[in-house]
């Protein structure tokens, strides 16, 4: 490429971008200088006895009015949006909490012994674990704060002190809303 043919090309770009631009900025004075109009009749027609804020307002009073209504298709979408649920959330009775680790161990024992004897429906998993500074034994798993306040009104007939708490849950261990968790007959 020689000299010549590198400025002409440079030229012809710097005047297509000029026309660009030119066009653009036109445009845009020609969108103000037609609200301008609008504004100066819009405010011939009021009174001068109206204070500044109310001619403010007006222009948001004219686009209140408007209503966009929501294709079908999208209201669809948003209806089938589905939330999330955390499965591992959830609430576990508390039947003992204490700093002996064997009076913990004895308490899922004795437990475990009397729901294998008492309860039919469901069989509830024990759980021993240490938090500073206290052993808790906590029993059954349940995503229904309701379903384990049930539980543990059978489970307070040999715990009285046993209460529901909230805890991570096993999902597996979770039981069916249709079981139906009660004593046995004796």
């Amino acid at each position: 490429m020689t000299y010549f043919s590198k400025i002409a090309l440079i030229l012809l770009s710097s005047f297509a971008l000029f026309l660009a631009c030119s066009s653009s900025q036109q445009t845009i004075f020609e969108e103000e200088d037609s609200s301008d109009e609008n504004t100066e009749q819009a405010t011939n027609s009021f009174d001068n006895s109206e204070s500044s804020s109310t001619l403010l307002s007006r222009l948001s009073d004219t686009y209140s009015s408007n209503s966009n209504d929501i294709p079908e298709e999208f209201a669809r979408i948003k209806k089938e949006k589905e939330v999330e649920v955390d499965l591992t959330k959830g609430y576990r009775i508390q039947v003992y909490s204490g700093q002996d680790v064997f009076e913990a161990d004895t308490v899922a024992s004795r437990f475990r012994a009397w729901s294998d004897t008492t309860i039919v429906g469901y069989q509830a998993e024990t759980y021993t674990f240490f938090k500073t500074p206290y052993y808790r034994v906590h029993v059954g798993d349940f995503h229904d704060r309701d379903k384990a306040f049930e539980f543990s009104k059978l489970v307070k007939r040999l715990f009285r002190d046993a209460w529901v708490v909230y805890d991570t849950v096993d999902p597996y261990l979770v039981p069916a809303d249709t079981t139906q968790i009660r004593l046995q007959k004796l």
